[in-house]
């Protein structure tokens, strides 16, 4: 039985559409892990097009770590960080879902956390 081309179409443009928020994914994609020293570092898998990592988590020699970042794929992050909090977006072939409150993620380098909102990230202890 053959599929009708608009249904086929659909299901192949599914994927696109069934995109998490960037909180979602980031905090999903987050594992942090302490060094033998006592420092924290962070692994961050968002989508399939961006992974980062952050080194010493909390310190001021805090470094961030970018393995992939294709601006053009789901995710990406900016680049230039916002004081304390790095932004994770929709990367251009997303599609958010319509009436998304935050089209972002933050991510703290006090702590490693994602978080929902720039205000919040700021106020990580």
């Amino acid at each position: 039985m053959r599929m009708p081309a608009a249904l086929a179409a659909l299901l192949v443009a599914a994927p696109a559409a069934a995109l998490e928020e960037p909180y979602v994914a980031a905090a999903h994609g987050a594992k942090c892990d302490l060094d033998a020293s006592g420092s924290l570092h962070c692994r961050y898998r968002v989508g399939a097009s961006l992974e980062f990592l952050l080194h010493r988590v909390g310190e001021s020699a805090v470094r961030l770590e970018v393995l992939r970042d294709n601006r053009e794929g789901d995710y990406t992050l900016d680049p230039v960080p916002h004081g304390s909090c790095l932004f994770v977006r929709y990367g251009w072939s997303a599609t958010p879902p319509p009436g998304l409150e935050h089209n972002y993620a933050t991510v703290s380098t006090v702590n490693g956390a994602v978080y929902r909102t720039l205000r919040n990230c700021r106020l990580a202890k």
